[in-house]
């Protein structure tokens, strides 16, 4: 069985140590905020995902709100009594037409066992990345949100994420957001820590 190093109280404290030497204003942040930084923790597997789908291209009040409705329409939150749900329950909690597919389509991959994201765990980065990204409605950012949040990687990198873009470009003092390939660039030395960089990134975002 194989075991990857997780985000924990040690490996976050080695993040920051590793991350103030590598780049000063994570220093400074880290020193504002005295070293309070939120995880971004969610449970593995299929509630963890759904509730990383519900969170596409939505604020983070908004998608919290919609998980709790869900939460009471679907009990246990497993994939068998999602699909028992019907559409306009799901529509009322307000989930999107686009999302129940999505969601449903996941559920029903999990029950025809097409789909065990319990392996996930014993997986590298980038063989759950490519496994994730086969899976309709999971691009690239719910997949390194995935690593990031359900499985506790230490450098997952969702580089899409517009808060980190908007965190970077303050960070940076750059006039224009940067692009993917920028974004991928600057991160390059933030390896293998580049989770703790994000959420160091976000906790300026989020405050402001």
């Amino acid at each position: 069985m194989k075991k990857f190093k997780t985000l924990n109280k040690v490996t976050l404290q080695q993040g920051f140590d590793f991350l103030s030497e590598k780049e000063p204003a994570f220093k400074r942040i880290l020193e504002e905020k005295n070293y309070d930084i939120n995880p971004f923790s969610k449970k593995s597997g299929f509630e963890g995902l759904i509730g990383l789908i519900i969170e596409q291209q939505l604020s983070v009040a908004s998608a919290k709100a919609i998980f709790k409705r869900l939460k009471k329409l679907v009990i246990p939150f497993e994939p068998e009594a999602f699909l028992k749900v019907d559409i306009q329950s799901f529509k009322e909690a307000g989930l999107s037409k686009q999302k129940i597919d999505y969601c449903s389509g996941i559920a029903e991959k999990i029950n025809n066992k097409e789909l065990d994201l319990n392996s996930l765990s014993q997986k590298e980065d980038s063989e759950v990345i490519e496994e994730l990204i086969k899976i309709r409605g999971i691009g690239d950012w719910t997949a390194q949100c995935y690593l990031m949040a359900c499985l506790k990687r230490l450098d997952a990198w969702p580089s899409s994420d517009l808060g980190l873009v908007v965190a970077i470009q303050r960070l940076r003092g750059m006039k224009e957001r940067p692009d993917y390939l920028t974004i991928e660039k600057i991160s390059e030395s933030w390896t293998p820590f580049r989770t703790v960089a994000a959420l160091i990134l976000w906790s300026t975002y989020d405050k402001e």
